[in-house]
């Protein structure tokens, strides 16, 4: 039997810290991507959180990360 390996050609990862495949947000960024784009996206858990990873089809990436950091904003605490 030979085993056949499904090769794909790979924009990018990025892994959103503290999150997992069920966190609403990813969820509703996954869903608004799928409508907007229809691309490929791979979704897993990585070492610290939930890893995203963008086909060539899907190089929507900018938008993703320019989210993450967003969000990433307004979650911080004040420091006093």
């Amino acid at each position: 039997m030979v085993k056949r390996r499904k090769q794909e050609d790979i924009a990018g990862v990025l892994e959103f810290e503290g999150r997992t495949s069920e966190d609403p947000e990813i969820v509703a960024w996954l869903a608004e991507h799928k409508a907007r784009k229809g691309g490929k996206i791979r979704v897993s858990q990585g070492g610290t959180g939930v890893r995203v990873m963008f086909s060539e089809e899907a190089d929507d990436i900018t938008s993703w990360k320019a989210r993450a950091e967003q969000a990433a904003r307004g979650k911080k605490l004040p420091t006093s």
